[in-house]
């Protein structure tokens, strides 16, 4: 399954979106931006009930690695033999 987000870089300041769009509000170029593989991994009893799951972070970066937008949360439940995905969020730095 393919999903697409749309990450809303407005707010970012005038210095970082004349980098990449014109006046006019074109793109100067093509952009393509990442998920950089598994940066943490932690332990997280979710719902109380003496089992863990984990909770796996990947940074969303944008045009660099230093231009962090956000994470993406992978949530890790113990399955019988293996760990499956329970839960996926993105979530998106503020203004």
């Amino acid at each position: 399954m393919s999903l697409s987000i749309i990450i809303d870089i407005s707010a970012r300041g005038s210095e970082y979106l004349d980098e990449i769009y014109y006046e006019n509000g074109k793109l100067k170029s093509p952009i393509t931006g990442f998920v950089n593989p598994l940066s943490g991994l932690y332990p997280v009893d979710f719902d109380y009930n003496q089992q863990f799951e984990l909770l796996a972070y990947q940074k969303i970066a944008g045009r660099y690695n230093a231009d962090s937008l956000g994470y993406v949360l992978n949530t890790l439940a113990w399955s019988g033999n293996r760990f499956g995905l329970q839960n996926q969020y993105v979530a998106i730095f503020g203004s």
